[in-house]
C-alpha cells in the first residue's frame, strides 16, 4: 500500500493575509520526539494568532533514528524525514492559523525579513511591526522553539479561542503548547486510522504506554535496574489490577514488541498496532503511529503511562475536554461503572449535555457530539482517560 498523495506545498493563507511570521532557525527541534516537536510547533502558531500573521512552518518533519526503528511501513527504513502534510490536515489548521511551508533556511524570495530583536514580546512586536506594513518577521530562535512561549510569546489567546469554539466556560484551561499535541489537526489518515482501530476493538477499552528503550539506559545502573522491573510484565500486571477490572479490553503502545507482553494475555484482552495491519496501510512512519496509538489512548475508558511526570502532560493534551471535567455529575475522581466511558451520544444522558448530536464550533473547529463520557471534535474522540483517569 501507498500513503495518500501529499498536500501541495503551496501557501495555505487565505486572501488578505500576506504578512509572515519566521522563526529561525529549526534546528535544535528537528529530529526531537514527536511531542517535543508538537510543543515548538503549537509556539510558533501561538504568536502567529496573536499577531495575526501567517506561520512559516518547516516543510518536512525529520525522525530521530530510535523514533523510526518500530514502524517504517510502506518506506525504506533509512528515510526519516517526512511531509508535514502526513502528521497534519493543514487546510483545517489554516482555518484557525494561516501557515506556509518551506524548506528550513530558505528565504521567502523577494523579501528580507524585519528582524525580531532577542527577548522581544509579542506585543511589542506587533506595536513595532504592523502588518501590513512589514510583511515579514523573523524571530531568532536559538534553542527549543516550545521555550519561547513563557518568556514573551503568548500562546492565551489562540487556546482561549479554541475553547471557546468547543464550547467550554470562560477560564476554561489554556495550557502551554498544546495545540498540535491535542490531536484536533492531526491529518485525516490519522484519525480514521484510530476511529477504525478503536471499533475492531469491539467495545468500550482501556490503553497502556510503556516506555523502555531509552529510559533503561538513561540511569544509573541501580535506577536502571528498578526501572527494568517495574516495567516487567508481572509488575505491570500488578499495577493494572489497581484500575482495570481482569479481561477488561487493553490496549498497548510500547518500543517492546506484543511477544513481550504474553504474559498479561491471561488476565486481558490485549490489542498492539500489530493486530491492526490491514487498518494502518496508510501509516507509513512510526511518528503517524505514535499520532493514532494517542488518539486511540484519548478515547479509551482509562489510560496508564509509564513516568509519572507525563500525567500533566496527558491532562493537557486532553484539554478540549476540560468542560466535561467540572460540568454536571461527571467531576474528575467520580467512580464510573465497570466498562464505561465510551462515547455514546445516543444516549438518554446526551441531551443535558448540549443536545448528544450538537454541531457547534466554528471556522477550524467542529464540535459534533457530547454526552457525560466525552466528546467528538474534528473527527477526535475524547473519552473518559480524559476526563476522570484512574
Amino acid at each position: 500500500p501507498t500513503a495518500p498523495p501529499e498536500m501541495s506545498l503551496s501557501p495555505l493563507r487565505p486572501s488578505g493575509s500576506e504578512c509572515l511570521l519566521e522563526w529561525h532557525p529549526y534546528e535544535k527541534d528537528r529530529t526531537m520526539g514527536l511531542n517535543h516537536q508538537l510543543a515548538s510547533l503549537s509556539c510558533i502558531l501561538a504568536e502567529a494568532f496573536y499577531l495575526n500573521r501567517t506561520a512559516v512552518l518547516p516543510d518536512k518533519m525529520c525522525l530521530f533514528g530510535l523514533h523510526a526503528e518500530r514502524w517504517p511501513g510502506a518506506e525504506d527504513a533509512s528515510e526519516h524525514c517526512v511531509p508535514i502534510g502526513r502528521i497534519f490536515d493543514l487546510a483545517l489548521l489554516s482555518q484557525i492559523v494561516p501557515v506556509q511551508l518551506r524548506a528550513p533556511g530558505r528565504p521567502e524570495p523577494g523579501r528580507a525579513p524585519a528582524q525580531i530583536v532577542r527577548g522581544i514580546s509579542s506585543s511589542r512586536v506587533r506595536q513595532l511591526y504592523p502588518c501590513p506594513a512589514v510583511p515579514t518577521v523573523r524571530r531568532a530562535v536559538d534553542t527549543f522553539w516550545f521555550s519561547q512561549c513563557g518568556r514573551g510569546v503568548d500562546s492565551r489567546p489562540l487556546l482561549s479561542r479554541i475553547q471557546q469554539l468547543l464550547g467550554a466556560p470562560p477560564g476554561a484551561p489554556t495550557p502551554v503548547n498544546v495545540l498540535l499535541r491535542s490531536g484536533l489537526f492531526y491529518s485525516t489518515a490519522i484519525k480514521d486510522a484510530a476511529r477504525a482501530i478503536r471499533h475492531a476493538m469491539g467495545g468500550p477499552y482501556y490503553s497502556l504506554h510503556v516506555r523502555r528503550s531509552d529510559k533503561l539506559k538513561e540511569c544509573d545502573p541501580r535506577e536502571c535496574r528498578t526501572r527494568d522491573t517495574l516495567t516487567q510484565p508481572p509488575a505491570i500486571e500488578r499495577a493494572l489490577r489497581l484500575w482495570f477490572p481482569p479481561n477488561s479490553r487493553l490496549y498497548i503502545g510500547s518500543t517492546e514488541r506484543p511477544a513481550f507482553f504474553a504474559p498479561l494475555n491471561t488476565s486481558y484482552r490485549l490489542f498492539f498496532a500489530e493486530t491492526f495491519p490491514h487498518l494502518l496501510a496508510n501509516v507509513s512512519n512510526n511518528y503517524m503511529l505514535y499520532a493514532v496509538e494517542t488518539l486511540v489512548f484519548f478515547g479509551s475508558s482509562g489510560s496508564v503511562e509509564t513516568l509519572g511526570y507525563t500525567a500533566k502532560w496527558w491532562e493537557d493534551a486532553c484539554f478540549p475536554a476540560a468542560r466535561l471535567r467540572v460540568r454536571g455529575g461527571w467531576q474528575a475522581g467520580r467512580p464510573r461503572a465497570e466498562g464505561s466511558g465510551d462515547v455514546n451520544c445516543s444516549s438518554a444522558g446526551a441531551a443535558g449535555w448540549g443536545g448528544g448530536t450538537e454541531s457547534v464550533g466554528g471556522s477550524g473547529v467542529h464540535l459534533t457530539c457530547v454526552d457525560e463520557s466525552g466528546l467528538v471534535a474534528n473527527g477526535v474522540t475524547y473519552g473518559a482517560a480524559c476526563i476522570h483517569n484512574p
